[in-house]
């Protein structure tokens, strides 16, 4: 941010705190670029939050390959999030990406997130439910 911050615009901001649905989806449809680095897998459901939002179908997910979303969102950037020049690259890579690139990946991220919703899996989970008592 030391280089490239100005009076009207930071290149990078950091939020650690919770806002309401309204400000998160203007905040993921500000962002160019998503960076989520968690250290250990979880589900990451802000990883998909901002891929549902972006319905422009542009913008850029760098997203730690030890989330539950990479197993999901294979056409982000993944990243190991402990290989910090890997991280840097990766960021630049997401910054720098052509735009057919990233619609290509944003519009297949989009396409697997409506496709697997939250009724695909509880149908899934209940019918490996029904199978375990037979």
């Amino acid at each position: 941010n030391g280089t490239f911050d100005t009076l009207g615009s930071t290149a990078i901001r950091y939020l650690h705190h919770s806002y309401p649905t309204e400000e998160m989806v203007a905040l993921y449809l500000a962002a160019d670029v998503m960076l989520v680095t968690a250290l250990r897998d979880g589900m990451n459901l802000v990883a998909k939050e901002y891929v549902a939002a972006r319905t422009g179908i542009d913008g850029a997910l760098v997203l730690s390959e030890f989330t539950g979303a990479a197993d999901h969102l294979r056409q982000a950037v993944l990243v190991n999030p402990h290989d910090i020049d890997g991280l840097k690259d990766r960021i630049l890579q997401a910054i720098n990406m052509p735009e057919a690139e990233a619609t290509r990946r944003m519009r297949a991220m989009r396409r697997q997130l409506l496709h697997n919703d939250v009724e695909h899996w509880s149908n899934g989970f209940l019918r490996v439910l029904r199978a375990g008592r037979g």
